[in-house]
C-alpha cells in the first residue's frame, strides 16, 4: 500500500473543500483559491482584449470563470478520492473477475461514484472501502447541491448589477448630464425620487458583492450596461454637487445619503478590484452648468483643495481603468 497517498489526497480535499465553503456559504467573499482562479482567467481574457474595455471578448469572461471555478473543483475532489483509493491495491476491484484495477480503473471508479454514472463493471474491494464509497457519493450530492445554490443567486445578482447601470445611464450619460437634467431651474426635484431609489440598489449591490466576488468578471461592452462606468458617472455626479454645492434646498440631504451608500460601495471594492490612479483627472465642469446655478458664483471656485476629495477621484479613475475603460468614457456624452 502506498500509504503516502492519503495524507496527499486528504490534503487537497480539504483545499477543495474549504474554497467551495468560503466561496459558497461564506458571505465575506470567495476562497483564496477561487479567487486566484478567477483573476488568472480575467487576466487571460484582459490580455486578448488589449486592455480594452470596448472589447466584446470581455463578456465571456465572468462565465468562464464561473464554469472554470466549478470545474476546477470537480477535478480536485475527483484527483483527491482517486489519490485516496490508489493507496490500496485492492480497493477496487473487477466485478467480473475479482481482480484488482489498474490506475485508470480506480480514477474511473472514483468518477463514476462520484457522478453515479457507473454500470456496474467495478466495486470496492471491501467493506472499508464501499464506506468510503458511500462517504464520497454523499460528499458528491452535497457538492451539487451547493453548486445549485451558488449558481442561482450569482446569475440573479448580475442581473441585478445590469439594471442598476441602467438606472443610472437613464439619469444620464456623464456627470453633467445628470447635473443638467435633474436641474429644472430652481432645485433638483426631478432627481430625487430616482435618487431614493437608488440607494437601495447601491447597497444591494454593495452586499452582492461581498457575497459573490466572481461578480467583478462580468463584463460588458455596452456602454449603458457596464457598472463601472456608471458608478463612475454617478460617483462624479456627486463629486460635483459636493465642489459646488449646488443644492441648497432641504432637500439636499438625498445627496449625502446617495454619498453614503456609495461610500459603502467603495468599500466593498477592495483592492483586488480596484486600484488609485497616479493623480485625479480634470475637474472642469463649471462652464457647463446651467446659468442659474453659475449665477450664485462670482468665479469659477475650481477643484476642492482636499485630499480626500482627490484621493477619491483618483481611485475612480483607476477603477475603471482596471476594467479597460479611459476618463474620456465617464465624461464625454455617447
Amino acid at each position: 500500500m502506498s500509504y503516502l497517498l492519503v495524507p496527499l489526497g486528504l490534503f487537497i480535499l480539504i483545499i477543495a473543500l474549504v474554497d467551495i465553503f468560503k466561496t459558497i456559504l461564506y458571505i465575506n467573499g470567495g476562497g483564496r483559491l477561487s479567487s486566484f482562479t478567477a483573476r488568472k482567467i480575467w487576466w487571460v481574457y484582459f490580455k486578448m482584449a488589449r486592455g480594452k474595455g470596448k472589447a466584446p471578448i470581455l463578456n465571456f469572461a465572468g462565465g468562464t470563470i464561473l464554469i472554470g471555478l466549478v470545474a476546477m473543483w470537480i477535478f480536485l475532489i475527483w484527483v483527491g478520492y482517486s489519490l485516496i483509493f490508489l493507496s490500496d491495491p485492492n480497493s477496487v476491484l473487477e466485478s467480473s473477475t475479482g481482480e484488482n484495477a489498474d490506475i485508470i480503473g480506480n480514477i474511473y471508479y472514483v468518477g463514476y461514484t462520484l457522478t453515479s454514472l457507473g454500470n456496474g463493471d467495478l466495486r470496492a474491494g471491501s467493506d472499508f472501502w464501499r464506506i468510503i464509497s458511500n462517504i464520497m457519493g454523499m460528499n458528491s450530492m452535497i457538492f451539487i447541491s451547493l453548486g445549485i445554490s451558488y449558481l442561482l443567486p450569482v446569475l440573479q445578482a448580475v442581473v441585478d448589477k445590469r439594471t442598476l447601470a441602467v438606472y443610472i445611464y437613464q439619469l444620464g450619460r456623464s456627470p453633467k448630464e445628470i447635473i443638467n437634467k435633474g436641474f429644472n431651474g430652481e432645485d433638483f426635484s426631478p432627481l430625487y425620487s430616482r435618487l431614493q431609489n437608488l440607494e437601495t440598489m447601491l447597497l444591494k449591490h454593495g452586499e452582492h458583492h461581498l457575497a459573490y466576488p466572481i461578480l467583478h468578471y462580468f463584463h460588458t461592452h455596452k456602454r449603458s450596461h457596464n457598472i463601472r462606468l456608471n458608478l463612475a458617472i454617478l460617483d462624479e455626479a456627486l463629486n460635483i454637487q459636493e465642489a459646488y454645492h449646488l443644492d441648497k434646498s432641504a432637500n439636499a440631504f438625498t445627496w449625502r445619503v446617495l454619498r453614503g451608500a456609495m461610500d459603502n460601495l467603495a468599500v466593498r471594492l477592495h483592492e483586488g478590484y480596484t486600484s488609485p490612479a497616479d493623480d485625479p483627472p480634470d475637474f472642469d465642469y463649471f462652464n457647463d452648468l446651467p446659468d442659474e446655478l453659475k449665477n450664485n458664483f462670482e468665479e469659477d471656485p475650481g477643484i476642492p483643495q482636499d485630499d480626500d476629495f482627490n484621493k477619491r477621484r483618483g481611485k475612480l479613475l483607476g477603477y475603471i481603468k482596471k476594467d479597460g475603460w479611459e476618463w474620456e468614457d465617464v465624461v464625454e456624452e455617447k
